[in-house]
């Protein structure tokens, strides 16, 4: 029985000792000491401010208030990484691209993906892609695939999936 009530109250002992850590300093408390010390000796006030920034202290990262980042440098960081991979990706395309479709067709047509040997071309609206169909179909597609043999395999158009 003793052995069990000397667990108890350790258990006790254990959880007061945790309280006392991160509960704040009774002012209470402190008033009655500083009256009671500040007459007699004078000490007992550098103890309580000490006790008190050391509470501070420990409580100050559970309290802190973290300030929002409202600069740019995510966004751009992030839009350099993706205009990177692109480029990584098919930047070679991008530019036989440029040097095989003609202007009018390049200024309506965004290249939006290369997956599996097919390239997708978006366009802006339904006469750029009947224009482009027929570009392709006159020779377009075979340049292309004749330049990339190996990536290209096909030529698929879609209508208004890219910023064209």
């Amino acid at each position: 029985m003793a052995k069990r009530t000397k667990v108890v109250a350790s258990k006790h002992a254990a959880q007061a000792a945790k309280d006392a850590v991160l509960a704040p300093p009774s002012i209470l408390t402190d008033r009655m000491t500083n009256h009671a010390t500040n007459h007699a000796t004078g000490h007992a006030t550098d103890r309580v401010t000490d006790r008190r920034i050391a509470w501070l202290d420990r409580m100050r990262p559970f309290r802190a208030r973290f300030e929002r980042d409202v600069s740019m440098d995510g966004a751009l960081h992030s839009l350099e990484r993706q205009l990177r991979e692109r480029q990584n990706a098919f930047g070679d395309v991008i530019e036989a691209w440029n040097q095989i479709a003609p202007p009018t067709v390049r200024d309506t047509t965004v290249i939006n993906g290369l997956a599996n040997g097919t390239l997708t071309l978006a366009t802006s609206g339904s006469s750029a892609s009947y224009e482009l169909s027929r570009i392709l179909r006159d020779g377009l597609e075979r340049a292309l695939i004749h330049r990339f043999p190996t990536r290209i395999k096909r030529v698929k158009v879609r209508i208004g999936s890219g910023d064209a």
